[in-house]
């Protein structure tokens, strides 16, 4: 949006003007690209939980030296890109399947901007003791529910690229805000930015 002030992490993902690949959407509508998704979908589990314990070891991090360690930074970021990647995937507002880990891709761009210096000790804080996950709460009963009108709005897509060869643009919108929406929550739960997400769309 014009004049807009810009969250610190972004999402960005190109429409797609030619036409979209049918019988990957005719695939979506049996469920085979989940199948197609499983190596993502279990790699990002166990990295995900590797990331929860890092990110609270990063906390620690960011109360004796006001930052949080590169190398944990940098995982973070790889967790959020990647997961981003398989969700775009799938919702079909892409055709390039996703790549593993660090592999970058043009068809989606997760942007994380450097992180204030020193970071906040204070929220730094409030994550040891997990109360930065309390405070989350009502974004993710948000992205909770969203989630499910992301599920449908992909299923609905699949069948009119299927037949039209084309995603509506309305579809792809309300996907990419979803993301752009749990990039945002998800990125100041691991304290990639102390900036609290705001509650918008886009």
């Amino acid at each position: 949006m014009s004049g807009a002030p810009t969250y610190p992490i972004t999402v960005e993902i190109p429409v797609d003007d030619e036409e979209r690949n049918r019988w990957l959407a005719a695939s979506g509508i049996i469920f085979v690209k989940v199948i197609l998704l499983l190596p993502h979908i279990l790699l990002l589990f166990l990295f995900g939980l590797m990331i929860q314990i890092l990110a609270w070891i990063g906390y620690w991090g960011i109360v004796f030296t006001g930052r949080m360690p590169d190398v944990i930074r940098r995982l973070e970021v790889v967790c959020l890109t990647w997961t981003t990647r398989v969700v775009a995937w799938f919702a079909g507002v892409t055709d390039v399947y996703p790549t593993f880990g660090t592999d970058q891709e043009r068809a989606v761009s997760v942007t994380v901007a450097p992180a204030p210096d020193p970071q906040s000790r204070t929220l730094a804080v409030l994550g040891i003791l997990l109360i930065r996950t309390v405070g989350a709460i009502p974004h993710l009963v948000i992205l909770f529910l969203m989630s499910f009108g992301v599920v449908l709005v992909a299923w609905v897509g699949y069948f009119v690229v299927a037949f039209t060869g084309r995603l509506p643009l309305g579809l792809h919108e309300f996907v990419l805000n979803y993301l752009r929406w749990w990039a945002r929550v998800w990125g100041w739960l691991v304290a990639l930015t102390d900036e609290y997400p705001p509650f918008t769309l886009g």
